[in-house]
């Protein structure tokens, strides 16, 4: 009787494994300025030094906003990797794209002594209600002690697909409104032209 009562709970337990969604694996994707690199006048190389995200999101699972201060985190639809690297990734691709040839520095490449910082923090970057919001505030920095050149905070939505992959797309469209202020403000940014 005790092993037939064991056998019927493996079975069981067997079969809601089998039955579990799979797993799947989400990145996001650098999207191409609308007009091509831009042409600006200041030069300066630019590295994204840092790119600070708040805990609740610093995880392999995808987070969204729900109402009534609640956050719901997928068990089954996950980053492909660590997501404040993947933003970093994904802007520094997108301001090399918006940006004159070689003004931006690659994240592991060293940068001269000359290059201004970026350091960008997220606040907010996740699907609420239908939508994907980012707020965000960036800064960027200049010279050997990392002087604040030019701070900005910035929020946009972009609608989104009810699915984890509609998400990732419009998380990757909004990087890609992000890279296009930012390389517009860097563009005409000098030595105390305020914050």
């Amino acid at each position: 009787m005790k092993s037939r009562l064991m056998a019927a709970l493996l079975l069981l337990t067997l079969a809601a494994c089998a039955s579990s969604p799979p797993t799947r694996f989400f990145a996001l994707d650098p999207v191409p300025g609308g007009g091509g690199a831009a042409d600006h006048t200041a030069g300066k190389a630019v590295k994204i030094d840092a790119v600070h995200i708040p805990p609740a999101l610093d995880r392999n699972s995808m987070v969204r906003g729900e109402s009534d201060n609640q956050l719901q985190i997928s068990s089954q639809d996950r980053w492909a990797g660590d997501l404040g690297e993947m933003i970093r990734r994904v802007l520094t691709q997108n301001l090399a794209s918006r940006l004159p040839s070689g003004m931006v520095i690659a994240p592991e490449s060293p940068a001269p002594p000359s290059a201004r910082g970026l350091v960008v923090d997220i606040l907010t970057f996740q699907p609420q209600g239908g939508e994907v919001v980012l707020d965000a505030d960036w800064t960027l920095l200049e010279g050997t002690q990392s002087n604040p050149v030019l701070r900005r905070s910035v929020h946009l939505t972009a609608a989104s697909a009810s699915s984890a992959q509609g998400e990732a797309a419009a998380m990757s469209a909004l990087l890609g409104q992000l890279a296009d202020g930012i390389a517009a403000a860097i563009g005409g940014a000098s030595p105390g032209s305020g914050q």
